[in-house]
């Protein structure tokens, strides 16, 4: 689906409602969801922003139905459970976030790996879009990485579909679009009532956070099987939500050196570190704002 689409009767209704309230009640539409396991909320400007945004949700909906590996019907799901039996033919974008999720893995020497350690058995097909487990009990999971693919998609569409800016929070990630400047903050690790700063989004940027907020040791070091413990939380921002996304997992398990090792050899992506002493290390170009 390359453009959410508008039917000619719902243009007639907006156009009626703007008849009868005025303009300036729907220049924005915020709709909220819990998908992917998390609260989402897609705020969007424009004329038609009362239609964009829940289409936007839908599309989430969508990708949620395609990522999950705990949903047995879905395109992860049935990959994992014919582990080691037979590839399957998935849509493009869930081949797509895969091949992201790959390269990432590449990159960071397995310390981002859907798989867990076993990414030598995910046999990718471009020609026929297809996936396969080579070893039974092996599993994908896309929870590290499905939240930005959405993200990045849902923004993609929504400029394609006229609106003129908005912002998909997906709380660990956020994209934006447009030509308003957002201001986000970010939560100290450690006070669940603090921020340690705040950060400037502008359009077309994404922001993503790995951290142990809520449960600590819930990041595992795919090339060991233990917990990384080396950063507090790690927040990338970049062009490009779904590696944002895997990029702020990737660096937590890597650590301070290492990760920022790898943020500078990706030129338009900046992060910022807090190690596990609660110091704050970050790139040249994190733009870090005092409360």
């Amino acid at each position: 689906m390359d453009v959410m689409r508008i039917r000619p009767v719902d243009i007639i209704i907006v156009l009626l409602i703007l008849v009868v309230v005025p303009l300036g009640r729907f220049f924005h539409t915020t709709k909220s969801a819990y998908l992917m396991g998390t609260p989402i909320k897609v705020r969007v400007d424009g004329y038609f922003s009362v239609l964009l945004s829940p289409h936007a949700i839908g599309e989430v909906r969508r990708l949620e139905g395609s990522f999950g590996s705990s949903i047995p019907e879905g395109e992860i799901g049935l990959v994992n459970s014919l582990a080691g039996l037979a590839p399957i033919q998935v849509s493009e974008d869930t081949f797509r976030c895969v091949e992201v999720a790959m390269e990432i893995s590449r990159l960071s020497g397995g310390a981002f790996d859907i798989t867990l350690g076993h990414s030598k058995d995910l046999i990718l097909n471009s020609e026929g879009r297809q996936l396969f487990l080579k070893r039974k009990g092996v599993k994908i999971d896309l929870g590290a990485i499905g939240k930005g693919y959405a993200a990045d998609h849902v923004r993609r569409l929504l400029l394609k579909s006229g609106a003129k800016s908005g912002m998909i929070d997906m709380r660990s990630t956020i994209a934006v679009f447009g030509k308003k400047r957002w201001k986000i903050g970010i939560q100290h690790p450690r006070k669940s009532n603090e921020l340690i700063g705040k950060i400037t989004l502008i359009n077309g940027q994404s922001l993503s956070t790995s951290g142990d907020y809520e449960r600590g040791g819930h990041i595992i070091d795919p090339r060991s099987g233990k917990a990384a413990d080396m950063c507090q939380s790690v927040t990338v921002v970049g062009h490009n939500a779904a590696e944002t996304d895997a990029l702020s997992t990737a660096v937590f398990v890597l650590g301070p050196r290492s990760g920022l090792k790898l943020i500078g050899s990706l030129p338009g992506y900046e992060a910022l570190i807090i190690d596990k002493e609660g110091a704050i290390v970050k790139s040249s170009g994190f733009n870090l704002e005092e409360i």
